[in-house]
């Protein structure tokens, strides 16, 4: 029996196709047709005087969302998703400890992460076969994940971590001992914001602070028996920025890494074959900063890395069939610094790159490998590394790298 299900929604955050099986049915058949209108918040605010235990906070903001799945029968899918209103996720925590108690703890330990998501869709296909048939496009809309800690007079324990991530178009497949075929387009003229801010006094114990930001992301990943065939579009003309900033007094080991990238694809198989036609086109500015500062510390790193265009496909098997066109015209403007005064260790480094496409095939195995790539970059791009150092140090590792084009494809065998 043919089971269909259709979804036709406007203004809907999250839609679920149930997993098929066959117990149920023999075939299944989805239509998904989602449009996003008015404005998705989700905010919190926490005042905190002193905490000795865990500090947990979660934050996240969803425009449209779909998933689903078929075991061991075979799938259709078509699947719509429009975003014409505002994504938003932030959070706030106010550390209130008087000057003169600045060991108080905030969090032992602090968790906090924000997610802000324009268009998400997801399926797994598990003994069976997937085709699936999927377009996303965001207007010029704000996708947005903030986070703040203004804490002057407190102490984080233990460790400390925040994640913003804030992405505009989602797509992505699991395949098991399966097979698909996937026709993709994701366009997008949104502003992709991920920020995270940190203020804090002291802090003993490992520290790492992250923002991610995304336009366009399209996956799939088989670690079992899988056979994939790619055909994708993205197209970006929104701009895609990651921003972190941590300022402490006293910091033992801390971290900030900054990532935006306008366009990503990746894709990985085991155990069939990976057949892939990919177009990525940005025209969107693209910006990534880390800013690290604190007075006495003990090992310190900043990183950033942006890129307007980047396409990863890999095949644990013998057949790769790639064909790859990558376009960037807008600039690509990358920034990490850090600055302490007395300390020990500090790393810093900046990467900016304007196309990027990376393949292998066969670790084990003769492979049978086609690439037909092509890169063309007309947009600025910028790698920018500073450490300013004003007491004494003891190591200073700095890197800052900037590339137009980069392409890579790799094969090894065993030589038989």
């Amino acid at each position: 029996m043919r089971v269909r299900a259709k979804i036709l929604a406007a203004g809907t955050i999250l839609a679920t196709a149930a997993l098929a099986t066959a117990a149920t049915s023999q075939s299944l058949d989805i239509t998904n047709n989602q449009v996003q209108l008015g404005d998705v918040f989700s905010t919190q605010t926490l005042n905190v005087v002193e905490n000795y235990d865990v500090l947990k906070v979660e934050t996240s903001a969803h425009g449209n969302g779909m998933a689903g799945g078929n075991k061991a029968v075979d799938a259709t899918l078509s699947s719509n998703q429009t975003l014409s209103g505002n994504v938003v996720a932030s959070a706030t925590v106010n550390g209130t400890a008087a000057a003169e108690d600045y060991r108080k703890s905030l969090g032992t330990p602090l968790y906090i992460t924000g997610q802000a998501v324009g268009n998400y869709g997801a399926f797994t296909t598990e003994n069976g076969k997937l085709v699936s048939d999927t377009n996303q496009a965001a207007g010029a809309v704000n996708v947005h994940a903030d986070n703040q800690v203004n804490s002057p007079n407190n102490s984080i324990y233990e460790s400390g971590e925040i994640n913003s991530v804030a992405v505009v178009n989602h797509q992505a497949y699991q395949v098991t001992n399966g097979r698909l075929e996937a026709t993709a387009a994701q366009d997008s003229q949104a502003e992709a914001r991920a920020r995270t801010g940190v203020v804090l006094h002291y802090s003993p114990s490992p520290n790492l602070y992250t923002a991610s930001a995304q336009n366009n992301y399209y996956a799939s990943n088989s670690t079992d028996r899988g056979s994939q065939e790619h055909v994708v579009t993205q197209n970006v003309t929104g701009r895609t920025e990651s921003y972190v900033s941590a300022n402490a007094g006293n910091a033992w080991n801390m971290a900030t890494q900054s990532d935006a990238a306008a366009n990503t694809i990746s894709l990985y198989n085991t155990g069939g074959s990976l057949v892939t036609a990919t177009d990525q086109t940005n025209r969107g500015q693209v910006q990534a900063q880390s800013v690290l500062t604190a007075y006495e510390y003990g090992e310190a790193h900043s990183s950033a890395s942006g890129v307007g265009n980047n396409m990863v496909a890999g095949n644990n098997d013998k057949y790769v069939n790639i064909d790859v066109g990558q376009f960037n015209a807008g600039p690509i403007d990358v920034q990490a610094s850090f600055e302490g005064h007395d300390g020990y260790d500090a790393y810093v480094s900046s990467e900016a790159t304007g196309n990027s496409a990376y393949a292998y095939a066969c670790s084990e195995c003769q492979a049978d490998m086609t690439v037909n790539g092509t890169q063309i970059n007309n947009g600025n791009v910028s790698a920018t590394s500073n450490v300013n150092i004003t007491g004494s140090g003891r190591a200073i590792v700095s890197s800052a790298k900037a590339i137009g084009n980069t392409a890579t494809y790799y094969v090894s065998g065993n030589g038989k």
